[in-house]
């Protein structure tokens, strides 16, 4: 477990970096923290998290960037509890009151991707009914200015449903029915440079199945997790 200092620099440069999409400098971290330490105490602390995987240093950069190793610290130990707005919340209150499979999945992905600003995907377990929005939201984001990266995340967009039913297996195992893999935790291998985040959900009609976020590392990680936790209690409600 890191030291109290060590967690409060590590979550500094994850919030920031997650705001700015830019290496977090030492120089950065004196001006955003909300504890006294002198400039050597955190380029000594820095250098700790990147030995120890938290942090790593972008070869044309002098600042940091989060490993996913870090980014998994800031979730399990970091994250505070979130919860959406009243007009999310009402917006996924509206998606649930639609009629049919076919209907409710289209709104249901139409929904996360609009409340989350990523790709999102939602599907029925049992059937065939799959349905992709956000692809546009998610191109706006920094990591998606090379044609190269929009290109090859495409790529998977065009094989998601089959790389998450092929996770949906082990998810229904979870307790609290859902997951979210950072990186190179994700089982499915094409994903591996994304945060993918999945819920599964029961519609009141008795249909049930899955939604799932996919965007860069550098995601709003609090908002998933208050996705995923709302979903999870429209479908027990």
């Amino acid at each position: 477990m890191l030291q109290e200092r060590q967690q409060s620099i590590l979550g500094a440069v994850i919030r920031e970096y997650i705001a700015t999409a830019r290496p977090i400098a030492s120089h950065d971290l004196g001006r955003i923290l909300d504890i006294a330490v002198s400039p050597a105490t955190i380029r000594s602390e820095l250098l700790t998290l990147d030995e120890q995987g938290y942090l790593e240093q972008p070869q044309t950069s002098a600042g940091r960037v989060p490993t996913d190793r870090g980014y998994r610290f800031f979730v399990d130990h970091l994250l505070a509890d979130a919860d959406l707005t009243l007009r999310e919340k009402t917006w996924l209150a509206e998606a649930f009151r639609v009629s049919g499979p076919e209907a409710f999945v289209k709104e249901l992905s139409r929904t996360v991707a609009r409340i989350s600003g990523t790709f999102a995907a939602a599907g029925l377990t049992d059937q065939g009914v799959f349905y992709e929005a956000g692809f546009s939201e998610l191109l706006d984001e920094p990591e998606f200015e090379s044609a190269a990266h929009a290109r090859d995340f495409g790529r998977i967009a065009d094989v998601m449903d089959e790389g998450i039913r092929g996770l949906l297996h082990d998810l229904d195992t979870e307790e609290d029915g859902e997951r979210m893999f950072i990186g190179r935790e994700n089982p499915w291998r094409p994903a591996r440079a994304y945060t993918m985040t999945i819920a599964c959900w029961a519609h009141r009609e008795g249909f049930h199945g899955f939604v799932a976020m996919l965007g860069p590392t550098r995601t709003n990680y609090k908002k998933h997790k208050a996705i995923a936790r709302r979903i999870k209690s429209r479908s027990l409600s």
